[in-house]
């Protein structure tokens, strides 16, 4: 049988790869790390390319949020992230941005009231006002502005249409904005444009999953896509991969799969039901489950405490030391 013609043997991919020795020459092969502790410990340093990345979870967990705080933790790290949003404005991620940096440098300058800088911020974000009409007396937004600017040039802000956003734009996007060292963060996977659209949703999500696998493989990047819910989802207690909307192919197509879930959710009621105080704090905490990793382990759970008025998780999180429901595991 004649190979095919793109085909190339083995000692030509080595050396397009520049192997010598065993060792690969290729400049940069560091893990993309998404910033949250213990997280990129479970995944060996963070995320790789080709992956393809899938983060689930009901509406409000946290999902926008997380990819936004992975795309900054990124960037800073001198990576180039485009974040194509079929749900928010570049204007509301922008000020999404801003809140996580008025916290750090909150934090950092040990300053517990920031509601007077955070309400004007969100004013912001719904177009009420604009930066500059912000007051700034303790120099706070100017100091997270500035906090902003050390990575503005790596990060795109891409507002997304349904129906005119597909996967041969997403494409140009990796191709104009990309660095060698590029991530695609895609809110969220349903909505990207197919045309013609088919009937069923199961045939137009298995071919964005696959068309997205693609381009993550022949650009050599990490693409990151939120994955709605299904509606049998939305009603479950504990979110699991088999609860993403559309098709089963999520599954097969991902090379690695997050779950999010409210910790109240998540963990199994006899952690809970005779102590109001342990289930207060779940409800500020949110579990997430590697379900899926090719390159490593999975079946891990994870837990971040939440900071959405600061629109971030903060960290370091920890390991889940309760049992969860729906098969979940124990840690001593």
């Amino acid at each position: 049988m004649t190979p095919k013609a793109n085909g190339k043997n083995l000692a030509t991919i080595l050396d397009d790869l520049g192997v010598e020795g065993g060792s690969p020459s290729r400049p940069d092969q560091r893990p993309l790390a998404t910033g949250l502790e213990p997280l990129d410990d479970a995944l060996r340093g963070g995320l790789r390319p080709p992956d393809l990345v899938l983060v689930g979870g009901k509406p409000g967990v946290g999902k926008t949020i997380t990819t936004l705080q992975w795309a900054r933790n990124m960037v800073l790290d001198g990576a180039h992230a485009i974040f194509a949003c079929y749900e928010h404005t570049a204007r509301l991620l922008t000020a999404r941005l801003l809140l996580a940096e008025l916290g750090s440098v909150a934090r950092a300058a040990k300053i517990a009231d920031l509601e007077d800088v955070r309400s004007h911020v969100t004013d912001f974000a719904a177009g009420w006002k604009g930066l500059d009409e912000i007051p700034d007396g303790r120099g706070l937004l100017a100091d997270a502005l500035a906090c902003l600017g050390a990575y503005a040039d790596r990060l795109w802000l891409v507002p997304a249409s349904s129906g005119s956003t597909g996967l041969a734009e997403l494409t140009r996007l990796v191709e104009q904005c990309g660095n060698g060292r590029t991530v695609l963060f895609v809110d969220y996977l349903q909505k990207v444009a197919l045309r013609p659209e088919p009937a069923d949703e199961s045939e137009k999500v298995t071919r964005i999953a696959g068309g997205l696998k693609d381009l993550a493989l022949t650009h050599d990047c990490v693409v990151v896509a939120v994955a709605a819910s299904s509606q049998a989802g939305l009603t479950a207690g504990r979110q699991r991969v088999h609860h993403l909307r559309g098709s089963s192919a999520l599954a097969y197509e991902a090379d690695v799969v997050v779950m999010l879930n409210e910790k109240l959710d998540a963990v199994s009621r006899v952690h809970s039901a005779f102590d109001p105080v342990k289930a207060d704090g779940y409800r500020h905490r949110v579990v997430f489950s590697i379900e899926k990793n090719r390159t490593g382990p999975a079946g891990l759970d994870l837990e971040f405490e939440k900071d959405f008025a600061y629109a971030r998780f903060v960290t370091p999180g920890g390991w889940v030391a309760e049992r969860l429901v729906d098969g979940g595991i124990t840690r001593e």
